[in-house]
């Protein structure tokens, strides 16, 4: 039996060890493992989305990206069925998150994405025609159809436009919002570019609409969708996240994009069909100075070091 000077030596040694080892860091408990990244099916949730699912792969998690609407995202979240959601948009998001930021089910965690533009647009042609402010769609009614052309059914930026109408904001009480998939809106403003018919609809950026079509934003709609070039989107975590994953939730904090990344990864998506896992390990192997400082603090799930466990995933072979 030891000493109990050989005891007291033993203790003073691993209280000395430091604390970054790889167990004593951290890790996540088995709990964890799964990590449920909802996908609302834009284009730049799932390129985000299948980013974040590479790294927890990587790192020893069983991520799931169930696709789900933007509404029941956060009725899942309150419900502890989604953990994490990359893509809520400010100001526009505003709305559909509020009542669940007001009960405390769900958190934003971070902003992923700064400078982003979300706003009513139209062909570069109509702009040039005078067609340049929201104050100027009401006098091109019967060009326009008296319609402007939106999102699916629930989005928030379809709600802020039904807003504008139902109050008659800038004249616009004649018109109608029709509503539609991303790829049924972008389809139907390439159609009316293709015969130089004039459109407005909704657009934003990151999105490989900003180098598929010459386009314009309107002036004029700060009230109602922010400062132009002004939104932003934020990761948002369900309560009790960061207590019971904090592994899972570093990670989540620390991820970040630009907007010329964003827009690399979505024109992969949409332009060659590539399934966005495989467009997020090709953008992970080329920006490894961007994903090396997400790692910062971060294990793998187990409590390994996390940058040999991202290296050997994402090299030849694995």
């Amino acid at each position: 039996m030891p000493s109990r000077t050989a005891r007291l030596f033993a203790i003073l040694i691993l209280l000395a060890l430091p604390t970054g080892g790889a167990h004593a860091a951290s890790g996540d408990p088995a709990a964890c493992a799964p990590v449920r990244l909802s996908n609302v099916g834009w284009t730049d949730a799932e390129a985000v989305t299948a980013v974040a699912a590479t790294l927890f792969e990587a790192l020893g998690y069983a991520p799931r990206t169930p696709m789900l609407a933007l509404t029941m995202t956060y009725v899942a979240m309150r419900d502890r069925r989604v953990d994490a959601f990359l893509s809520n948009w400010e100001p526009s998001g505003s709305t559909p998150i509020a009542p669940f930021l007001a009960d405390g089910s769900v958190e934003r965690l971070a902003t992923n994405l700064s400078g982003a533009h979300y706003t009513l647009a139209v062909p570069d042609y109509v702009w040039q025609a005078g067609l340049r402010d929201y104050r100027d769609i009401a006098a091109w009614g019967s060009r326009l159809g008296y319609m402007i052309f939106g999102l699916e059914a629930g989005n928030d930026g379809n709600a802020l436009v039904l807003d504008m109408i139902r109050a008659n904001q800038f004249q616009l009480q004649r018109f109608r919002l029709v509503e539609s998939s991303e790829q049924g809106m972008l389809s139907q403003v390439d159609r009316m570019i293709q015969s130089h018919r004039p459109i407005v609809f909704l657009a934003w950026e990151p999105h490989p609409m900003n180098l598929r079509f010459a386009l314009r934003y309107l002036t004029g709609g700060d009230k109602v969708f922010g400062p132009d070039g002004g939104a932003t989107v934020n990761t948002v975590i369900r309560r009790g996240y960061r207590t019971d994953c904090p592994n899972a939730a570093r990670l989540l904090a620390r991820i970040r994009f630009t907007i010329p990344d964003e827009n690399i990864m979505m024109l992969a998506i949409q332009r060659d069909h590539m399934p966005p896992p495989q467009v997020a390990r090709r953008w992970l192997r080329g920006h490894p100075d961007a994903w090396h400082a997400w790692l910062d603090g971060v294990t793998t799930r187990d409590g390994a070091p996390s940058l040999p466990a991202m290296q050997a995933f994402l090299a030849p072979g694995g």
